[in-house]
């Protein structure tokens, strides 16, 4: 679980998302992708998903200098119809594709009713959540996932376990009414190992094994990354090695909006009203806990840890980008 940095300083929204595109800008990728980036990383800090956040901002822009990852990507429309499209990431971010993907998923969605799109051959598009947002945004039911194809081969030594090819991400998003949080499943699938734990519980690690499989099917293999122009043995940007599936679904194409939006309240609130499990101050379902924390961090800031703070200013240094908190702090 995501949890603030004890030694934490709080930075501006504002101030934050400025100087993640100057930084952008700075690499150089394009103005507009800057823009976007900056926008969605900050997206997934407000929303306390830290390991998603700016903490990937290094690993992004050694990427685009190394050429692991396309500077300049243009995404190509590889199939399309009345409800579906497929995409391809030119080796760019995942942000870049994935944004435009779930943009082109929501406009299907309020034209027939339901919008799905993949997307192949990118780098990492962050955490699952900030597209699924969008599509919430909109009041429409989002699902956004993103994965691998099956890998070139396994390790006949390892366990199922040794399937999963990290941990992909998934999440699903159902809008409520302005007074409760909308639903949000935002989540990593994969399960640490522990001995222990399998032996008591072993239908939990089987759970997670076949979620991570739905996650990279329905991403990397239906948006065909084992196609040999996408396959990872052959791609000249390494890291471009992801794939994505971003759904919207228009609510009163299946029932009155108003009712279901009631009906969404209703559980949220009554459900806010049990007993919180053991450990816990509040009983939640998925969603809650981050709509508070982005409430939140829009009027304290978003809080950065001291080593991830001291990575930052020392790439707005390399890149020329002043920071917009004080180095004292560090």
């Amino acid at each position: 679980m995501n949890t603030p940095p004890a030694d934490a300083t709080f930075v501006p929204v504002e101030a934050l998302q400025r100087w993640l595109r100057e930084l952008f800008l700075a690499v150089p990728i394009p103005a507009e992708h800057a823009t976007l980036i900056a926008e969605l990383m900050i997206d997934t800090d407000l929303r306390g998903v830290t390991s998603h956040g700016v903490v990937q901002v290094q690993r992004y822009v050694r990427g685009w200098q190394e050429g692991r990852t396309n500077r300049t990507p243009q995404i190509e429309v590889l199939q399309q119809g009345p409800a579906t499209a497929a995409l391809n990431g030119d080796g760019g971010l995942g942000y870049i594709v994935a944004a435009h993907a779930m943009e082109m998923a929501i406009e299907r969605a309020e034209t027939v009713g339901v919008g799905i799109v993949t997307t192949t051959h990118h780098d990492h598009i962050g955490s699952a959540g900030k597209y699924v947002r969008m599509a919430l945004r909109r009041g429409h039911i989002g699902v956004g996932l993103s994965g691998r194809n099956a890998a070139p081969s396994y390790d006949p030594s390892s366990t199922i376990m040794g399937s999963i090819q990290g941990s992909p991400p998934f999440c699903v998003g159902v809008p409520s009414g302005p007074k409760q949080p909308p639903f949000l499943l935002d989540m990593a699938t994969h399960i640490p190992w522990d001995e222990a734990t399998f032996a008591r519980m072993p239908q939990i690690y089987l759970k997670a094994i076949g979620i991570s499989h739905v996650a990279n099917m329905l991403s990397g293999t239906l948006g065909g990354q084992m196609l040999p122009r996408f396959d990872r043995r052959n791609i000249t940007h390494s890291s471009a090695d992801q794939s994505g599936f971003f759904m919207a679904l228009q609510v009163e194409r299946f029932t009155d909006p108003a009712a279901f939006l009631g009906d969404m309240d209703h559980l949220m609130q009554q459900v806010g009203d049990l007993q919180p499990l053991p450990g816990f101050d509040l009983s939640d379902l998925p969603g809650g806990p981050e709509w508070r924390t982005e409430a939140n961090y829009r009027e304290t800031g978003i809080p950065i840890g001291a080593d991830t703070l001291a990575v930052l200013t020392d790439m707005g240094t390399e890149l020329g980008v002043a920071v917009p908190w004080r180095r004292t702090h560090l």
